[in-house]
């Protein structure tokens, strides 16, 4: 199967902890290139009693996040495997600053409900979340 970036390669926009190079290396088992990206018309929720995020579709908002260029099948097979039935896997167009175009896979939220309707903070998460967030998931 042929990803985004040429023969068996993929593109992943993050926008929660994967956007954090270390917890992206202890998933994936290493750091791909990788550009700050915008997604359009999907927003960002807390998730209910958990420190990291999820995006669904929503006409009027953006998602800041990190687009990692390049992965294999088995990177991408670990970011599935790590993102859990909670979340699946979608096609998605993303842009950097430039306003250059990226194809991308992105994990929307895949459940009813769970979120909050309330901002999700990376600093936080930097300074506060990924205490337990570790503890948990890593």
């Amino acid at each position: 199967m042929s990803g985004h970036y040429g023969q068996d390669r993929w593109n992943v926009f993050t926008y929660g902890s994967l956007m954090i190079s270390f917890v992206f290396q202890h998933v994936t088992g290493r750091c791909p290139r990788s550009v700050e990206a915008t997604l359009h018309h999907w927003k960002r929720f807390r998730v209910e009693n958990e420190s990291f995020p999820a995006i669904i579709p929503a006409h009027d908002s953006t998602v800041n996040g990190i687009v990692w260029i390049g992965l294999t099948p088995e990177e991408l097979a670990r970011l599935d495997e790590f993102e859990g039935h909670f979340y699946e896997r979608v096609n998605v167009d993303v842009s950097d600053a430039a306003g250059l175009r990226y194809p991308a896979e992105a994990y929307r939220w895949s459940k009813s409900d769970g979120l909050i309707d309330a901002p999700w903070d990376l600093d936080w998460f930097k300074a506060v979340g990924i205490k337990e967030f570790s503890s948990k998931y890593l």
